[in-house]
């Protein structure tokens, strides 16, 4: 082998790993946001017909994955006679992300349907960070007029936390919508007031715009398996 062959091998090899962790870390621009149609009083934030392409950032879908951990696995399916986005983690971690530009104040009602058919069953504490797993979330980032951003999670509980509990890990908030194992293997509806929450997480009595919301399954910190599946997710007028 010559001898400028192997430098430049390790040159490619670590120009791809610093391209790897830039584009990690400046994610591609996103674009098409959902937008409310003229007198519409329902707002489909994650539409299924685009889905199948969230690798498309025309399409708005952006697949958020953290460096070095194996993404959630994306499918779509029907489930009990429903059309749904499944996903799948083992030991890994990912977010689906589709970008909106939604007037929160005139949409409030978030309205959707979850099923969780494998729970995350650990020991370890959901209320830390060692334990911060969840089979299904609701990620969702907020601006207010001047810029600010705002985000906090929707999620199921684990072990201990009831339906309106809020759980704060550090700073960051999290709404329990459901959870525990015995709600579990069947089709949960839920309906969340995103100004209530909002005012109550960040004691801010604007009103702000909706500008993504994404669908975060993980469970690389318990190193076990879950599945969920989502559908019917909306935003109603109040």
């Amino acid at each position: 082998m010559q001898s400028w062959v192997k430098p430049a091998a390790i040159l490619a090899g670590l120009s791809v790993v610093v391209w790897a962790v830039y584009s990690y870390f400046n994610p591609p621009a996103e674009s098409n946001p959902i937008v409310v149609e003229e007198g519409a009083t329902i707002v489909t934030v994650l539409p299924w017909e685009t889905v199948g392409d969230y690798i498309d950032p025309n399409l708005g879908w952006v697949h958020q994955q953290f460096w070095g951990i194996q993404p959630m696995r994306l499918l779509l399916e029907e489930k009990d006679g429903k059309a749904a986005l499944k996903c799948e983690t083992n030991s890994s971690a990912s977010i689906l992300t589709r970008t909106t530009d939604i007037e929160v104040g005139d949409y409030p009602i978030l309205v959707w349907d979850w099923l969780i058919e494998f729970p995350i069953s650990s020991t370890m504490d959901e209320a830390t960070e060692e334990g911060d797993d969840h089979p299904a979330r609701l990620l969702l980032k907020m601006e207010d007029r001047e810029g600010g951003e705002y985000a906090f999670e929707i999620i199921w509980s684990n072990q201990k936390y009831e339906p309106g509990d809020y759980l704060y890990i550090g700073d960051f908030a999290h709404y329990v919508a459901n959870g525990l194992d015995e709600n579990t293997g069947v089709w949960q509806h839920q309906e969340v007031n995103l100004m209530e929450i909002y005012r109550e997480i960040f004691k801010r009595d604007d009103y702000p715009l909706l500008k993504s919301i994404g669908i975060f399954c993980d469970s690389d910190n318990t190193g076990v398996r879950s599945i969920a599946y989502f559908t019917d997710v909306e935003m109603h007028a109040k």
